[in-house]
């Protein structure tokens, strides 16, 4: 597989709270590695942590939205959610096929894709009302 980094960080996805964009910056290095994982036994490590990180990653965030009672707290869980499932499916789906060009860009645009769109959107919309508090 190509060493090409699918999902870069940039300023313009920082909200600005270090914790969760720490967190975010951790996920995107994950999903890199996951993208360009040619050894076997990593890619299914790195599908592993990535599972675990991220649901750990939605908990943090959810504590923030209980802890500032943001209105929106319940329509963000929901997308949280439905990104497990979806993760889920495709890790499955990378177990039971391996990484293959097809699979690569499945995950870029479900995973990396959907990672990005969030966080530009939801992530930084509950930030800003977090330090408006």
């Amino acid at each position: 597989m190509m060493g090409v980094v699918f999902l870069l960080w940039s300023a313009a996805l920082e909200t600005g709270m270090k914790e969760v964009d720490d967190q975010h910056k951790e996920l995107f290095r994950q999903i890199d590695t996951l993208l360009d994982a040619g050894n076997a036994n990593r890619f299914r490590e790195v599908l592993d942590f990535l599972d675990g990180y991220i649901v750990k990653h939605f908990t943090d965030e959810q504590k923030l939205h209980a802890r500032s009672k943001y209105p929106k707290a319940s329509e963000h869980k929901a997308y949280h959610d439905n990104y497990v499932v979806i993760f889920r499916k495709l890790k499955a789906k990378y177990i039971a096929e391996g990484p293959s060009a097809v699979n690569n860009m499945e995950i870029n645009k479900s995973v990396a894709g959907w990672l990005k769109e969030h966080i530009l959107v939801h992530d930084r919309e509950f930030a800003a009302y977090y330090k408006s508090l």
